[in-house]
């Protein structure tokens, strides 16, 4: 089961809804969240088709060929609910559409690479491996790090640097909630835009965020969140702004999330890299707008 777009208007959702189920694709409309009606099919394989009629849609809403399609929407759900009285079957995948555990391929590596070198900077206690994560080498002098500001190291070619310190974590629970959201929105993501699309998206976000933190806080920072909140970032606006890419987030998930950013900017949960949060953050929104409005 897929959302496909958000429609803002009741009877617009309605008769759309009736339309597709007409013509032979079985969906469901979610009753009004803040940013309007959830269009979702029921079955994948109808999924490519519902999207390009949905376009259609958007386009002219009130054309006729969408008008007078209720009386016989009614009586196929009609005699869909006999039958599903007569043998009642829980469809899995229709009662738990939210719940998918599997991960994507990209979005699994991206996990388990955070997982082992996170490991490795706690192994490495001498800092001879793990130093080539970081977006730079750094000296520690007294209570202060010492640090070349030109990136040396990368511009000698050592340009994996910009990207790498998205893979070192400073604690258990700092890997732990990284994970668990870049599963899940990872996973999303990365069935939705495709797997070339996904890792080009990791990585500018991924090399901004990085940058952001490190030109205006110093080089001693690690961590997937840039990347994660990129990613909120991108479907949050690519959703608003084109319901037609079946991108949306719960909004108390967004509102989570948000709180969250704020929290960390307090200084009540430690050393966070809240500048790498910020830049991806606006990355990702950036993204999402521009896809969108190109979409269009």
């Amino acid at each position: 089961m897929r959302m496909i777009g958000t429609l803002t208007q009741k009877g617009q959702a309605r008769r759309f809804s009736d339309y597709l189920l007409v013509n032979g694709i079985p969906n469901q409309v979610d009753d009004e969240s803040e940013d309007g009606f959830h269009l979702w099919v029921l079955d994948d394989r109808h999924l490519a088709e519902a999207e390009r009629r949905l376009a259609d849609f958007l386009r002219d809403p009130d054309a006729s060929e969408y008008r007078g399609q209720s009386g016989s929407a009614e009586a196929i759900r009609s005699r869909e609910a006999k039958l599903a009285r007569k043998s009642p079957v829980i469809d899995v995948r229709t009662h738990w559409h939210r719940l998918d555990t599997a991960l994507a391929p990209v979005t699994a590596t991206l996990i388990a690479l955070s997982v082992l070198i996170t490991a490795l900077s706690f192994l490495d206690r001498g800092g001879i491996w793990i130093d080539y994560f970081y977006i730079t080498t750094y000296d520690i002098v007294g209570p202060y790090l010492e640090w070349n500001g030109h990136l040396p190291e990368i511009l000698h070619g050592q340009v994996w640097r910009l990207v790498t310190p998205i893979f070192i974590h400073m604690s258990f629970l700092h890997i732990l909630f990284n994970m668990l959201w870049m599963k899940d929105l990872g996973t999303v993501l990365e069935r939705k835009l495709g797997t070339l699309y996904f890792i080009a998206l990791v990585l500018v976000v991924a090399v901004c965020s990085n940058l952001g933190q490190f030109f205006l806080s110093g080089p001693n920072f690690g961590g997937m969140s840039g990347v994660v909140y990129g990613l909120l970032g991108y479907a949050w606006i690519r959703g608003r702004f084109d319901p037609s890419s079946g991108l949306s987030l719960n909004q108390s998930v967004v509102t989570m999330m948000i709180i969250w950013f704020f929290l960390c900017m307090t200084g009540l949960m430690g050393n966070v890299a809240n500048w790498a949060h910020g830049f991806g953050l606006v990355t990702g929104m950036i993204w999402g707008f521009l896809a969108a409005k190109l979409r269009r």
